[in-house]
């Protein structure tokens, strides 16, 4: 199966259970830009902007999908741009 199948089926689920928040299809196109080829991504919000992605919108979707568990966030120091790591399927949260 391939990543953006896996992630559109995981998402799917998610929204399937009623679960909230519901995520929008851009949730599945930014984890499909993200994570094309790993698991862990180290992009900047400008530059997943740069694919396409309103810049406002970028920081809402990453806090949906770090709530929902598909996401764990780690900062990186100083001016280093933070680490996301995807979960398929999402952890359960606390």
């Amino acid at each position: 199966m391939s990543r953006r199948t896996e992630i559109e089926a995981a998402i799917a689920a998610h929204n399937a259970t009623d679960r909230e928040p519901l995520l929008p299809p851009a949730a599945c196109r930014l984890l499909s830009v993200m994570f094309r080829r790993s698991s862990v991504c180290q992009r900047s919000i400008d530059d997943l902007a740069a694919e396409g992605f309103n810049r406002r919108t970028v920081p809402r979707l990453l806090r949906a999908l770090v709530g929902t568990g598909f996401l764990t966030k780690e900062r990186g120091p100083g001016r280093l741009p933070t680490t996301y790591t995807l979960h398929l399927p999402p952890r359960r949260q606390p």
